[in-house]
């Protein structure tokens, strides 16, 4: 029994530590170069008359993906045309990653938009710019309960294996 304990406290461990990000700063630049031609920056809506630009939303919104927005969009009507944050959201480090078009670097900016929702104050959103992705990532607390969930299927198996050795043994 001892074995079965020692074997749980290694995997619930093993669990937790791969389900952490490890390394995040508030801003960061990636020397990965910008092929300028490979798309248009902007999109010409003829039903609307207005110009157009592509970006694109990962992680916890209810709809990831590519968008094409109005130009001018900031973060917040972005993320309310990809439907919205899921529960699983953790509002206070969206990343927005910005292609910078002088040294074709990445820039990468942390935006609070739970103090915003807080404060109602607009200058904490950016506006979003052509080719933006912007990433919204997941509470670490999901990250225990997706571990607490292994571990609860892995004690269940372990009881099972445990129930059928008692009677298979018993006299």
């Amino acid at each position: 029994m001892k074995r079965y304990f020692a074997l749980v406290i290694i995997l619930l461990m093993t669990s937790i530590l791969l389900g952490q990000d490890v390394g995040r700063s508030s801003t960061q630049k990636s020397a990965r170069t910008v092929d300028k031609r490979s798309a248009a920056r902007y999109i010409f809506s003829p039903g609307t008359d207005a110009f157009l630009m592509t970006v694109k939303v990962w992680g916890e919104v209810r709809q990831p993906g590519i968008y094409e927005v109005p130009i001018g969009v900031d973060l917040v009507e972005l993320l309310s045309s990809a439907g919205g944050p899921t529960a699983k959201a953790k509002l206070s480090k969206i990343k927005i990653i910005h292609a910078e078009e002088e040294d074709g670097e990445y820039l990468v900016v942390s935006v609070n938009v739970k103090e915003f929702l807080n404060t109602g104050n607009s200058e904490l959103i950016p506006e979003i710019k052509p080719n933006d992705t912007v990433v919204v990532p997941v509470k670490p607390t999901q990250y225990i309960l997706t571990s607490l969930s292994y571990t609860s299927q892995v004690m269940s198996l372990l009881y099972v294996f445990a129930m059928m050795d008692y009677y298979r043994t018993r006299p």
